[in-house]
C-alpha cells in the first residue's frame, strides 16, 4: 500500500485509484501477471499545468524494476523505458521539473521534465534514458532536499548526495556520510521542516527524533518524543511535525519552543504506520482545505484536516471562555490507597477510624472518587484467589478467580458505601460508576443534590505489566478511566498501577504513556463547549478536567540509609524538599522532555514518603530487600480551573502503603449559547484571513517549484492573475 498526491493507490498486484475525498473509485487495474516479484513497490503523481490534472497521471515502481505510466481519465496503461533491474523502493517528484527513481541496488534515475502539453508537463521517459547515478544500496528511509541533495539512510548511516541534476555529467556530484551513533534506534523516516531551514529531521524506532545540520552532517539536537517507535513523519505547514507511530497513534508537535508541544495526538489506525503525506492541491483551489493521508501496515487509508480547523477554533473559543460561560465552584475529593490484597474486615480499631478518616477529610464535597490498587496480590491471579478466599469449590481456571475476585469488589464496594454513609450521611451520596481491572478497583460517589447535573458516563480499562511481542497479556497492572460531563464541562478520573522496581523509570514511563494514549472512550460528534484542544472525547487528555492518582511507583533515586537519615531530622520541610531532588517523577518532569506526566500539576508533597512499611507498624521495610522510601502514591491533576485544597496521607497501618488523598475546588461552566455564537462569528472570521495567507503561500511555494522561476518573478505572475493559479502556470 502507497499513498500519495488526492488520491489513494492500494493493493499487492492492483492499483486501485481513489478519490481520497470523495471515496469514489476513478480507475482500477489488475497492472501484472501475478507473483510477487511483479509486485507493487513504489508510486509517484507526475506534474500537471493544470490543478485539474493534479493526479491523473500515475507512475507505479514494480517489484522487477519495471515502471508503469497510467493515465486515470482513460485507464491507459504504458511501460515506460527503465533500466531499473531491482526493486523500485522511492519514487519522488522534484519540484515541478523531475522524478526521481531508486531501486535497491542504490540505482537512481532522474528523468527531466522536457515540455508542457494541453493535459500537463511532458516527460523524457521514451525519447531518451534518463541520468543514471549509484547511490546507497539497500535504503530504508530517503529525501529529496534542498538544491538536489539526496539524503539517504539504511537505518544506521546517513548519506547525502549533492548536486544530482539530469542535466550533468554523473560525475559531477559530491557525497558525505555519517554514522548513527549506537544510542540511537534506526532511522525510519525523513523529514524537511521549513521553520528550521538549516537542518534535517530523522525519526527513530526508539521513539527519538534528531536534526541533522544540512551542510556538515552533524548532529545538531536529539529529541526524546516516545517510548513508542517511530514509523513515519512528514512537515505540515511551516513549523509542525506530524509523527506516526508502530502504536497508531499520530502525535502533531510545534517545532518552535524549544521544548516542543504537543499540539493535538489521537488513536488514527489500529496498526503501525507506514506513510504520512501532505496534499495541498485543494488549497491551490482556494477551497481552503489541507488533508494528511496517513497509510497503515494492514492497508487502511486515512485523511485528517491539516489545519487542525477544530482545533485552532476550540482553543480560540477557551481563551475566550469567560466572555460566554457563568462558572460555579464544585469540590472533588480523590482518595487512592494500594491495600496490599486486604480484606475491609482487617480494618479493625485505630486502623478503622482512619479509613472513616480518609474518606471524610474534605467538607461535603459534590464527587467523591475512591481508588484501590492491589485488591489482590498482583504476582498471581489464580493461586491467590486459591489463597485467599476460603471456598469449597475448586478453582481450576481463571474463570473461577474471577468469578472470586467480583466477591472482593462487591466487599469493598459495600465498605465504602457504609464508611461515607457514616462520614456524610447515608443518604447523602449515590454510587455513580464502578469498575475493576484484576488488581485496580474505581468507585465515583456523587451527592445526590447533584445527581441531575451529571451525565453521559464511560469507562474503559488499559491493560499493562506483563508483555510478548509488546502486548500485555497479564493485565497485573494498568489503569482504569471513568468519564462523565458536569454540567457543560467534561471530567475524567484515572486510577493507575504502573510498573514497580527502584530502576523502572522507563517502564513506568511506558505504562504511564500506554494508559493516557490508549484509553478509549465513545468519541462525540464535535462539541467545543466539552472537550479542550479539539478533541472529541475519544482519549483522555480530550477532557477539561483530568485526574490521574494511584500507586504509580516512581522511587527515590538515593541511598536507603540517606533517606532514613533525612526523615530522622527534626526540620521536616527540609527533608521533604532533600529528598524531592531525586524524586523520579519530579526529576523526569525536568530531564524528559516530552514525559507524558508533565502536562500534570501535583500539590506541594508535605507528608513522608508513602512506602514500604512493614504491615501494622510506622516502621520502614526491615525485610531481606530493605526497600528505599518512596511517594509511590500520588495524585495529579490536568485543569485550568482547578485549585488544590489539601494533600495528605493517612495512618492506616494495614497495608505496606500509607493511602492518600486530596480535595479541590473545580470550576464548572454553564454555557451561554447566544454568546457564544456571536464569539463564533468573529473567530470565524480570523480564521478565514489566516487560510487566506496560508493559500497565498502555498501559491507561491507552487509557482517556486518549477524550474528558473525567481521568488520576485512568481510574485509578480500571482499579482497580475489576481492569485489565479492556473493562469499564473500559463503565463510561466
Amino acid at each position: 500500500m502507497a499513498v500519495f498526491g488526492s488520491f489513494v493507490a492500494t493493493g499487492v498486484n492492483e492499483v486501485c485509484v481513489r478519490n481520497t475525498l470523495t471515496g469514489t473509485t476513478v480507475f482500477s487495474q489488475d497492472v501484472t501477471a501475478g507473483g510477487d516479484h511483479d509486485r507493487i513497490r513504489s508510486l509517484v503523481f507526475l506534474p500537471a499545468l493544470r490543478l485539474d490534472d493534479q493526479g491523473r497521471y500515475l507512475w507505479v515502481g514494480m517489484n522487477d524494476g519495471t515502471i508503469l505510466s497510467i493515465d486515470c481519465k482513460t485507464k491507459a496503461i504504458t511501460k515506460v523505458t527503465s533500466s531499473h533491474k531491482q526493486p523500485i523502493s522511492f519514487m519522488f517528484r522534484r519540484r515541478n521539473a523531475e522524478i526521481w527513481t531508486l531501486d535497491e541496488s542504490g540505482l537512481l534515475a532522474i528523468w527531466p521534465v522536457v515540455s508542457s502539453t494541453s493535459a500537463g508537463l511532458k516527460l523524457n521517459s521514451t525519447a531518451m534514458l534518463p541520468q543514471k547515478y549509484m547511490v546507497m544500496s539497500k535504503t530504508t528511509a530517503a529525501l529529496v532536499a534542498d538544491k538536489n541533495d539526496l539524503w539517504l539512510s539504511n537505518g544506521r548511516s546517513l548519506h547525502v548526495y549533492r548536486g544530482l541534476d539530469s542535466h550533468k555529467p554523473t560525475s559531477d556530484y559530491s557525497q558525505q556520510q555519517v554514522r548513527i551513533p549506537n544510542d540511537l534506534g534506526n532511522i525510519t523516516g525523513l523529514a524537511v521542516v521549513p521553520f528550521h531551514h538549516n537542518v534535517v529531521f530523522a525519526g527513530h524506532d526508539d521513539g527519538k527524533v534528531t536534526l541533522w545540520d544540512k551542510q556538515t552532517l552533524e548532529k545538531v539536537q536529539v529529541y526524546t518524543v516516545s517510548l513508542y517507535g517511530i514509523c513515519a513523519m512528514t512537515a505540515v505547514d511551516q513549523h509542525y511535525l506530524w509523527t506516526g507511530y508502530n502504536t497508531g497513534m499520530v502525535y502533531v508537535y510545534d517545532t518552535r519552543p524549544e521544548r516542543w508541544s504537543v499540539v493535538k495526538l489521537w488513536s488514527a489506525h489500529k496498526s503501525p504506520l507506514t506513510s504520512l503525506l501532505v496534499d495541498d492541491s485543494r488549497f491551490l483551489r482556494n477551497d481552503g482545505l489541507l488533508q494528511v493521508i496517513t497509510g497503515d501496515t494492514h492497508g487502511e487509508v486515512a485523511l485528517w484536516d491539516g489545519m487542525m480547523t477544530d482545533s485552532w477554533h476550540d482553543r480560540q473559543l477557551q481563551l475566550k471562555a469567560d466572555s460566554y460561560s457563568n462558572y460555579r465552584p464544585i469540590q472533588v475529593m480523590i482518595c487512592s490507597w494500594n491495600i496490599d490484597a486486604n480484606k475491609p474486615e482487617k480494618l479493625t480499631g485505630k486502623d478503622n477510624d482512619l479509613v472513616h478518616e480518609w474518606l471524610g477529610e474534605a467538607d461535603s464535597p459534590d464527587v467523591i472518587v475512591v481508588g484501590i490498587q492491589e485488591i489482590i496480590d498482583l504476582e498471581s491471579k489464580k493461586q491467590t484467589a486459591k489463597s485467599l478466599f476460603a471456598s469449597r469449590k475448586k478453582i481450576e481456571t481463571l474463570e473461577d478467580a474471577d468469578e472470586m475476585l467480583t466477591h472482593r469488589y462487591r466487599l469493598w464496594h459495600d465498605h465504602l458505601v457504609r464508611v461515607i454513609g457514616d462520614n456524610y450521611g447515608r443518604d447523602a451520596y449515590s454510587v455513580y460508576k464502578t469498575d475493576q481491572l484484576v488488581g485496580l478497583f474505581s468507585c465515583v460517589f456523587v451527592k445526590k443534590t447533584e445527581m441531575s447535573r451529571v451525565w453521559n458516563c464511560d469507562a474503559t480499562v488499559v491493560k499493562t505489566g506483563l508483555k510478548v511481542m509488546n502486548k500485555s497479556i497479564h493485565g497485573n497492572k494498568g489503569g482504569i478511566a471513568i468519564r462523565f460531563m458536569y454540567e457543560h464541562s467534561s471530567f475524567c478520573f484515572v486510577n493507575c498501577h504502573l510498573a514497580a522496581g527502584q530502576s523502572h523509570v522507563q517502564d513506568r514511563n511506558a505504562d504511564a504513556e500506554g494508559i493516557l494514549n490508549s484509553a478509549a472512550f465513545p468519541a462525540y460528534q464535535r462539541n467545543m463547549d466539552l472537550f479542550a484542544d479539539g478533541g472529541d472525547g475519544s482519549l483522555i487528555l480530550d477532557h477539561e478536567h483530568v485526574f490521574l492518582s494511584g500507586d504509580l511507583n516512581y522511587r527515590i533515586a538515593m541511598d536507603r540509609k540517606q533517606v532514613l537519615d533525612l526523615l530522622r531530622q527534626p526540620d521536616k520541610n527540609h527533608a521533604w524538599d532533600a529528598l524531592q531532588v531525586q524524586d523520579q517523577l519530579k526529576r523526569q518532569n525536568v530531564t524528559n522532555p516530552l514525559f507524558k506526566l508533565m502536562w500534570f500539576q501535583e500539590a506541594p508533597l508535605r507528608f513522608d514518603p508513602t512506602y514500604k512499611y512493614d504491615r501494622g507498624t510506622n516502621n520502614y521495610d526491615s525485610s531481606e530487600k530493605k526497600r528505599v522510601p518512596a511517594w509511590c502514591d500520588r495524585v495529579l491533576w490536568r485543569s485550568r480551573h482547578t485549585e488544590n485544597q489539601y494533600y495528605r496521607r493517612h495512618e492506616v497501618q494495614a497495608s505496606d502503603h500509607r493511602p492518600i488523598s486530596a480535595a479541590f475546588t473545580v470550576l464548572v461552566k454553564e454555557v451561554d449559547g447566544d454568546r457564544r455564537d456571536q464569539l463564533l462569528d468573529n473567530i470565524e472570521q480570523d480564521w478565514f484571513h489566516l487560510v487566506d495567507k496560508v493559500i497565498e503561500k502555498k501559491k507561491l511555494a507552487y509557482l517556486l517549484d518549477f524550474e528558473h522561476c525567481s521568488h520576485d518573478q512568481a510574485l509578480q505572475l500571482l499579482q497580475n492573475t489576481k492569485w489565479d493559479i492556473d493562469a499564473a502556470v500559463q503565463q510561466l
